[in-house]
């Protein structure tokens, strides 16, 4: 079969600095703002953010008609289904992955949302064989330290083993605090050089709307698995810009 699929992660193994929250973002824009099929392979065992926040939105849609009325207007108006997400142990990840694959549904950007360490069964072996990581950074020295290793260590490991599928790592600004000064950014800028890494220009700004998903009482529709996010919310917090960007690093014609 021919790998037409770009496959792609959003990791650190720094917690909070939002990867799975970035995946949900990136997997509904990109699916239902920007009609690329996606498919997320939530591996990020034993919490499975992502699945388990799928199950409380389909709770959520039962119980609101309100919710019930904006699916089926998305729907109408972008003819898109929901994207599947496939919970499963790292280790299963890839044959999992080729299942679905020959079942007949034809991605074109599969997000794989992974545990906070390579050390977990079957993580190098993901890592390895997508084309392109993305790792969010944060402005916090103990997050900086452990960003910059985790970055460079896959750098020599994988980007530069030609045994290994990884072509590129990008790092990317979130959670930024209009508060904070701009040489701070640029004195950080400067040693990621120094590192030969690569720097993505989009700059994620802070919004508490990052943590509100689909809920019962009719609030909060930013980060959903199942609506696409506000293009308001979007275009503010830098997702829309997020998207562009990635699209055109891994040189996928945008729609």
């Amino acid at each position: 079969m021919k790998n037409f699929q770009s496959r792609i992660a959003v990791c650190n193994q720094k917690g909070g600095v939002g990867k799975s929250t970035f995946t949900v973002l990136l997997a509904s824009y990109l699916h239902y703002n920007m009609g690329h099929d996606i498919l997320v392979m939530d591996c990020d065992y034993p919490q499975w953010s992502i699945h388990a926040q799928r199950e409380r939105e389909l709770e959520a849609i039962e119980r609101s008609d309100y919710y019930k009325l904006m699916m089926v207007r998305q729907f109408k108006a972008t003819g898109r289904k929901i994207w599947p997400v496939i919970r499963c142990m790292p280790s299963e990840a890839l044959e999992k992955e080729e299942s679905l694959l020959q079942s007949g549904y034809r991605p074109r950007i599969i997000l794989y949302d992974l545990p906070g360490t390579v050390n977990s069964e079957g993580v190098l072996h993901i890592l390895s064989s997508l084309d392109s990581i993305f790792i969010p950074l944060k402005a916090d020295k103990l997050v900086m330290e452990s960003s910059l290793a985790f970055a460079r260590s896959l750098d020599r490991g994988l980007v530069h083993n030609k045994v290994s599928r990884l072509q590129s790592i990008y790092l990317f600004w979130t959670m930024i605090d209009r508060r904070e000064r701009t040489p701070l950014y640029d004195r950080y800028e400067a040693v990621i050089q120094e590192l030969e890494l690569s720097i993505m220009t989009t700059h994620v700004p802070y919004r508490s709307k990052f943590n509100k998903e689909l809920l019962p009482d009719g609030t909060g529709i930013c980060r959903s698995t199942l609506l696409a996010p506000e293009r308001t919310f979007a275009r503010e917090a830098q997702i829309e810009a997020l998207a562009h960007e990635i699209l055109t690093l891994l040189k996928i014609r945008q729609r």
